[in-house]
């Protein structure tokens, strides 16, 4: 790792990610709370070694949160809350040394890496035929740090342009109005995440078979309950298929089925499971 960490050094931006032992405790504000104001973030699955806890963290500021998978070297979800739309223009695509045992604490850009063992980089992508799919949308924000926050590889996963337009389309613009439509302001809680699927980008990064996203905010017309909805798009290569719109126990089912282990987005709170 040391050719690794001089690579990187020199290369620090302004985007920090930190691995942490524990969401709730580090990053607490970006999961919505039970009746005791305890943060529930959505099924940590596997193992730490495995899947590692990522608070993604801005100009000295916590962003979001990533659970990320370092043998896929995709995540599986991101969650933050949402505040507002506004599309923006591309960024430089950013890497987490941390996964690889560099002692950073700020994210990089790759340099010249060809290949990381724990994590994409620029290059899996190149000539591949595959967009970075943001799972937390850099559109789903109104100012221009908070977007470019959003674009680190711990945060995208491989699409087709023919998926990601559909995703954007069916899913994400839909959420944006639903939240608008049904939420009180800056209350909404946003969950994507994606199901790993059977082709391999490069050899390394997996090619996600299904993403999925779901929302849980206070309902505008009664502050004391919770409004929730979740979707989940197949990712064909072509932009062929058409969004599920589900309960959230109907997507905390699906999402069981699809991960095999039992799966909660929201934990068990009313409106919101």
């Amino acid at each position: 790792m040391k050719l690794i960490g001089l690579l990187l050094l020199g290369l620090v931006s302004l985007v920090e990610g930190e691995v942490v032992a524990s969401f709730a405790v580090t990053c607490p504000g970006f999961f919505i709370k039970d009746q005791n104001i305890r943060p529930i973030p959505p099924t940590v699955v596997g193992s730490a070694s495995r899947y590692q806890q990522i608070c993604q963290r801005y100009g000295n500021q916590y962003r979001y949160a990533t659970l990320y998978d370092t043998q896929n070297r995709i995540p599986v979800y991101s969650a933050y809350i949402y505040s507002g739309y506004a599309p923006t223009g591309p960024h430089t695509w950013l890497i987490e040394p941390q996964l690889d045992g560099v002692n950073l604490p700020e994210m990089t850009t790759d340099g010249n890496i060809l290949m990381l063992p724990h994590q994409a980089v620029n290059q899996d992508y190149a000539k591949s035929g595959y967009n970075r799919g943001h799972l937390y949308p850099k559109c789903h924000n109104c100012k221009q740090d908070q977007t470019e926050s959003t674009y680190t590889l711990t945060n995208a996963a491989p699409q087709t342009g023919e998926d990601n337009r559909r995703w954007f389309n069916q899913v994400e613009r839909i959420v944006d109005q639903s939240i608008k439509t049904v939420c009180s302001a800056n209350t909404a809680h946003v969950v994507t995440g994606v199901i790993p699927g059977n082709i391999s980008m490069n050899r390394r990064v997996n090619v996600p078979s299904y993403y999925w996203t779901a929302f849980c905010c206070r309902n505008r017309n009664s502050q004391n309950q919770f409004i929730s909805e979740g979707y989940r798009l197949q990712m064909t290569g072509g932009g062929t298929a058409t969004a599920t719109t589900y309960s959230l126990t109907g997507l905390n089912a699906a999402l069981t089925g699809m991960y095999g282990l039992q799966f909660q987005v929201f934990g068990t709170i009313p409106g919101c499971s």
